[in-house]
């Protein structure tokens, strides 16, 4: 059995800067970009609850998706 080595990489930039930075828990919006080479740009957020942008993906529902795309690969394969 021959093993392979993948590697992947993944910048998030917060995109959320209202001009004063974090200075206070309402000061700030939580929008950020997930980028890597050749992909297009996916726009996350916190959950609407913790004051995130409902119409960007939230952390929750990335691993979701991530967990859900894993599940089925496997059920493919």
């Amino acid at each position: 059995m021959r093993l392979h080595t993948h590697t992947y990489q993944t910048t998030v930039t917060w995109t959320g800067n209202l001009g004063t930075g974090t200075s206070g828990y309402r000061d700030y919006r939580r929008d950020h970009d997930i980028t890597t080479d050749g992909r297009p740009t996916i726009p996350g957020s916190s959950d609407p609850t913790f004051r995130g942008d409902p119409t960007r993906w939230n952390p929750e529902q990335l691993l979701l998706a991530a967990l859900a795309q894993c599940h089925l690969l496997a059920y493919l394969h």
